[in-house]
């Protein structure tokens, strides 16, 4: 994946990044007003060289002390510091920690404390130094005093012994007893002079307490720790989504998954909703959408005929927008000059007539087929007649018909190839609206008898798999597969380009391009339909009207219309309610019409009685 690829990404989820944020700063903030706040402080005593000899060897001149650190922590320092800070022993023992360093010749004691303030973090450091220090002396001048008294009973037995050995000179007991006393007052007078000469302070504190400093990082550390977190983890949450993600994303990856190219992407507008019928490009208000419909249609001429093509139109899955595409396709070739036939070949669940009402309504392709199913040739103009005109300009419909019991069994008969060859003959592009062709034959049938076939996926719905599987079953039919249509694409166009040729709605009329043309209850012909013979819309615009082709016609004389009497009221009122632009009330305006839902579940009831279908 490359870096524009990742950045894409995690543009597209960018909420799902700023929801996971959002959940960490709201748990730090939680933690934040949870949390026991302390302080720490922390001080340093320094013990004399005779006090740092007691400590290390536990006694002094043969008396016994107990100056290590481990000390510090004892009720015998503890009690006094906690009687003079007003707290019990054994909260100040939870408080106070105690390290102890040395060198050759002293010993340094660090004792910390911690408190719920900073202040009290110093004052806990304060007693126990002080606590510490006089328990120090205390020692001291105890071990000092039991030397001192050592050292007298030591000279007056060295006198008693001499007075002996005055008397009997040889006596050997009084010899050693001598030594030995001798002994004792020479350790006992050095021990005493060890003391006397360290100095007057045994302790000195070198580093006095401070107010006490926060234990626990400050909110702001906490919060940017979450900020960081919750962007790392968001960004990973994404990235493997996407990763196990296996819808399309775009039409940058239909190539390099299918071998087959994509030849266009339509984007998703949500202005669509208020049109009825859903038709962007019969409106001469230019958008994103209806530029696109029109970018699909030039790439497709490409790569057709320019007489008598046909092609099928379906798609990977119902809902990927087939007939809303055949229908637009249909009518903007028909805009651009070209006889276009709009065939309705879902037979399971025709669509059409959400887009051409009544003239996607009536006897067509599955009645055709059905008189033909003995293999009778098929007659001239059997095929002509059954095609309905729509209101607009060089645009027919041949209807599905009745649905049959099995539409696969109907395509498979050997008719259908004269039916399509015959529909080629009466226009320049012949546009086929198929079922879906995953697990359906009937587009595979379809299109063995045309140019080939498109096929519509969705952006972010559409499963790879199932693309890659449509197009192989596709091509192991023969299929010839033209391209691929990615709809409902969310992305969009830079916004230069839309101040360049993407029209404002208060400066483009929202005038639809219709060409009504006299109500039959049978097809028009396509003699009655010559490109020179096409009629005008009813309706003046200055001085001059509105041609069916959606252009402003200046020079037309304005005069009244009398050779356009046989145009039925209705047709006059609708053609009428399209150049206003104004959508009936009863259009959905939240339903998503820019993609339209093959499945059926908008569409009209038929309004043909002789013909009924089932529609769900």
């Amino acid at each position: 994946m490359t870096l524009r690829q990742v950045l894409d990404v995690l543009w597209k989820r960018k909420w799902t990044i700023v929801a996971v944020i959002a959940i960490a700063l709201v748990t730090a903030v939680a933690y934040l007003q949870l949390r026991t706040v302390s302080y720490q402080s922390a001080g340093i005593v320094r013990l004399n060289s005779a006090v740092t000899q007691a400590a290390l060897a536990g006694e002094i001149g043969g008396i016994s002390v107990e100056l290590d650190a481990d000390v510090v922590t004892s009720a015998a320092v503890l009690d006094p510091a906690a009687a003079s800070l007003g707290d019990t022993s054994d909260e100040l023992a939870s408080a106070v920690l105690v390290e102890a360093t040395s060198d050759e010749r002293l010993v340094r004691i660090t004792v910390s404390a911690q408190g719920p303030t900073p202040d009290v973090a110093q004052s806990r450091v304060q007693a126990v130094l002080v606590s510490y220090q006089a328990y120090v002396d205390a020692q001291m001048a105890s071990a000092l005093t039991s030397l001192q008294d050592r050292q007298q009973d030591a000279i007056a037995e060295v006198r008693n012994i001499q007075a002996q050995l005055e008397a009997a000179p040889g006596d050997p007991i009084a010899n050693v007893n001598l030594a030995t006393e001798l002994s004792k007052m020479t350790s006992a007078t050095g021990a005493i002079e060890v003391l006397t000469n360290a100095g007057t302070s045994n302790t000195t504190v070198v580093a006095g307490p401070y107010p006490g400093e926060l234990t626990v990082p400050t909110p702001l550390v906490i919060l940017s720790l979450a900020l960081l977190t919750g962007l790392v983890i968001g960004v990973a949450i994404v990235l493997i989504r996407d990763q196990f993600d296996d819808r399309l994303r775009g039409e940058d990856e239909v190539e390099a998954l299918t071998g087959v190219r994509s030849i266009g992407e339509l984007s998703w507008d949500r202005k669509l909703g208020r049109l009825d019928p859903p038709l962007p490009v019969a409106h001469n208000e230019r958008t994103d959408l209806s530029e696109r419909l029109r970018t699909l249609r030039s790439n497709l001429a490409v790569s057709l005929p320019a007489r008598g093509a046909a092609f099928v139109v379906t798609s990977v899955e119902p809902g990927d927008g087939k007939s809303f595409v055949s229908a637009n396709l249909a009518l903007a070739w028909a805009r651009g000059g070209k006889k276009v036939v709009l065939v309705g070949g879902d037979l399971r669940r025709p669509n059409l007539d959400r887009y051409f009402g009544d003239a996607a309504d009536g006897e067509g392709l599955s009645d055709i087929l059905e008189e033909h199913e003995d293999g009778a040739d098929l007659a001239v103009g059997s095929v002509e007649s059954r095609l309905n005109s729509t209101r607009y300009r060089r645009l027919t419909i041949l209807p599905s018909g009745a649905e049959p019991a099995e539409p696969a069994d109907l395509f498979a008969t050997p008719i259908l190839g004269s039916l399509i060859l015959q529909l080629r003959t009466l226009a320049d592009i012949v546009i086929i609206d198929s079922p879906p062709a995953i697990g359906i034959t009937d587009a595979a049938l379809l299109a063995a008898h045309t140019d080939g076939a498109i096929v519509l996926a969705s952006a972010n719905r559409t499963d790879r798999g199932r693309l890659v599987e449509t197009i192989d079953a596709l091509r192991a039919a023969g299929t010839e597969v033209i391209g691929v249509v990615v709809n409902r694409s969310r992305r969009k166009l830079p916004k230069s380009y839309a101040s360049y040729y993407l029209a404002d709605e208060k400066d483009v009329s929202r005038t639809p391009s219709l060409s009504p043309v006299p109500s039959m209850a049978v097809a028009v012909s396509r003699s009655e339909m010559d490109d020179d013979e096409a009629p005008l819309r009813r309706g003046r615009v200055g001085t001059g009207v509105m041609a069916d082709d959606g252009q402003f016609d200046e020079d037309f004389p304005d005069e009244s219309f009398d050779d356009f009497d046989e145009f039925d009221d209705d047709d006059d009122l609708a053609a009428e309610e399209s150049s206003t632009g104004d959508a009936p009330e009863h259009v959905d305006t939240e339903s998503d019409l820019s993609e339209p839902d093959d499945r059926g579940d908008s569409a009209a009831p038929s309004r043909d009685t002789r013909n009924p279908r089932v529609r769900e």
